[in-house]
């Protein structure tokens, strides 16, 4: 999922919500009167449609209003959601899940086996959910014996079959969407099965409440809004002012001023996920990108150039850690360059690249020249609002000037990123991926089928592709380890993706108001995890 706003994404009573959305005038509810929950972010959702949306704070919403097969304790294990139970057959071909009895959709329907042949057979058919689709390759049969059994069968044994959290979609709503246009639908009134329920929005909020018929844990949060306020700034200014309960996607700007707050509690945590430059290496003439970085050496001695410790230390206030591969060092799966790999920074062996390749300072400029006298300039572009990406941006281009690479900063707001990005029309970029618990979704970014899509630097490697299809076939946890530690070694080989930093996420909650916040140790705060926990179990301060 998106970190920014490429990039899931809120109190009062109604006639107060407006002014709370605002962030002008009247003061905040306690909770302990109307136990309510108010969430700020610096993005906005970006679409209520999963089929569609890749913004983290809409997939927050998802995971409230909506329910999948199974879902994650806190300790990323497999427990039953609207599955009960699960068995699969000795070949690891057939997986049969019962469902829990008595479910209702939030406009009173019945939920059945059906609304989950359903989801799959549209995500898979159409290529529509991308983020939850990836888990469903290799299904090639989805059954429905009776209403509360679901028989999936899969081509080869399904290594994530229980790490897939797909919201399941209500059949009889989106069924009557032609598929054509399922994907700017805007799902304006979203029914689920969740433990909230859809009930308004505004130009900057929505507001859920609580599910009287939950089949699951009531949340001890009656009503839930998400708010999106227009910088970080003014997000961390609303929550020391007490306009909300909580805020996420905070930049590390605001770090010291809340931490002095003693009304306020602040987690700062490595996240899944990482900050990376993507690099145009579309071979197409339609490509808007610069030839010369279809050049290997040039990729490596960007990456050779650039002091990532310095972007942790100064843009990002020392909250995150150098980045190398597209898997946190926390995690299983990641990858570890060797001594003969490592590209830490080195200018001097930046240089010696861009001098194997031709290129050279043949008119004393300080930037180097290919032999036909075409400077090695580039484009890098950065979101205009994020401060963190701008700053970044600037520090990369001292610091490639010094290699003899000369870089023009260009600033632009998300859509137009993206819509650049999409169309090829780009050198280089600076963005950020958040990644699942299993390795799927992140390493399938870069598969030469998701070209056109998420596969943002149009990279293709056969060997990459032949191992992700293996990867997710592969039953014994170490050798998938190996395939998926191999992925990402050829990633750091070719470098379509500059890995800069493991970014922390920080989120900041009104401890005067509410108890019962975790973060979940090693792999960053819980308002961007894959459990509800905190929103089923903190409780007001008494």
């Amino acid at each position: 999922m998106k970190k920014q706003g490429m990039k899931l994404m809120m109190i009062v009573l109604v006639l107060m919500l407006a002014i709370a959305a605002t962030g002008c005038g009247g003061g905040k509810t306690t909770p302990t009167e109307l136990n309510s929950f108010t969430l700020g972010s610096s993005t906005a959702f970006d679409t209520m449609n999963p089929l569609s949306s890749y913004m983290q704070v809409t997939y927050e919403f998802f995971m409230l209003v909506y329910d999948s097969l199974v879902k994650y304790d806190e300790n990323y294990n497999a427990v039953p959601d609207l599955a009960k139970e699960w068995s699969v057959s000795d070949d690891g071909l057939t997986w049969t899940f019962k469902l829990q009895e008595g479910v209702k959709w939030h406009d009173g329907q019945p939920f059945t086996s059906k609304d989950v042949k359903f989801t799959y057979d549209l995500m898979l058919n159409t290529g529509l959910g991308y983020m939850y689709s990836s888990y469903l390759t290799g299904i090639t049969d989805i059954q429905c014996p009776d209403d509360l059994t679901v028989v999936i069968v899969t081509e080869e044994p399904k290594a994530n079959m229980l790490m897939n959290t797909t919201p399941i979609l209500p059949e009889h709503i989106f069924s009557a969407i032609p598929e054509t246009e399922l994907e700017t639908w805007p799902n304006e009134s979203p029914v689920g099965t969740g433990p909230y329920k859809f009930d308004s929005t505004g130009p900057n909020f929505v507001k859920i409440v609580k599910n009287a018929d939950y089949f699951g844990e009531q949340p001890t949060i009656d009503e839930f809004i998400f708010v999106d306020y227009e910088n970080a700034d003014s997000l961390a200014q609303a929550l020391m002012l007490g306009e909300i309960d909580g805020a996420t996607n905070l930049n590390t700007a605001q770090m010291q001023q809340m931490s002095e707050d003693k009304n306020v509690s602040v987690i700062s945590g490595e996240e899944r996920g990482f900050m990376q430059i993507g690099i145009n290496c579309w071979t197409d003439a339609a490509s808007g990108g610069d030839p010369m970085l279809l050049d290997k050496n040039i990729r490596q001695a960007i990456e050779l150039a650039i002091n990532k410790q310095k972007i942790v230390d100064m843009a990002y206030n020392g909250q995150g850690t150098v980045g190398t591969t597209m898997i946190n060092p926390g995690d299983f799966y990641h990858y570890e360059p060797t001594a003969d790999e490592l590209r830490d920074y080195d200018v001097e062996t930046a240089k010696a690249l861009l001098e194997e390749s031709g290129y050279t300072d043949t008119n004393g400029d300080g930037f180097r020249e290919n032999a036909e006298g075409a400077p090695l300039e580039f484009d890098l572009i950065t979101i205009a609002d994020n401060l963190e990406e701008v700053k970044s941006g600037q520090m990369i281009a001292s610091d490639l000037a010094d290699a003899g690479i000369k870089i023009n900063n260009v600033t632009m707001d998300s859509g137009a990123l993206y819509d650049s990005i999409v169309a090829g029309n780009y050198d280089m970029f600076i963005w950020g991926w958040g990644a699942d618990v299993d390795p799927t979704v992140i390493m399938g970014l870069l598969t030469t089928d998701q070209i056109g899509g998420n596969n943002e630097p149009f990279f293709s490697n056969a060997r990459y592709d032949e191992l992700f299809i293996a990867q997710q076939a592969e039953m014994d946890v170490e050798a998938r380890k190996q395939m998926v530690q191999e992925m990402q070694q050829i990633v750091y080989e070719e470098a379509p993706y500059i890995i800069l930093i493991y970014s922390n996420n920080i989120q900041a909650i009104r401890s005067d108001r509410w108890t019962g916040f975790k973060q979940i140790p090693d792999t960053g705060t819980y308002f961007f995890n894959l459990t509800s926990y905190n929103y089923i179990k903190m409780t007001p301060v008494k």
